[in-house]
């Protein structure tokens, strides 16, 4: 899946958690460097964690509502499309 299978919509707000995300993971470099406590620092990994969960279910929805479309009408090998699937967001 390529960015521009993804909607304008989803684009956005993907673009919108990374931005997020990216400030994030910013604040985390300062934390470490001025040496905040541990639980603080935790805290915002765990924060950036569930941020860019956040961002890869709504790429993975939009990948299998297009993939979900493409099995229903017959465009792609079922059992080898599941297979890449499975593969692919199984780690």
């Amino acid at each position: 899946m390529t960015t521009h299978d993804l909607s304008a919509e989803t684009q956005a707000a993907i673009l919108k958690r990374l931005r997020r995300i990216e400030g994030q993971v910013r604040g985390l470099q300062k934390m470490v460097e001025e040496g905040r406590p541990c639980d603080d620092m935790l805290t915002q990994m765990n924060a950036t964690k569930k941020a860019l969960e956040s961002a890869s279910i709504l790429a993975l929805q939009e990948f299998l509502a297009v993939c979900t479309a493409d099995l229903i009408k017959g465009k792609k090998d079922k059992p080898a499309q599941i297979a890449e699937i499975l593969r692919k967001f199984s780690s």
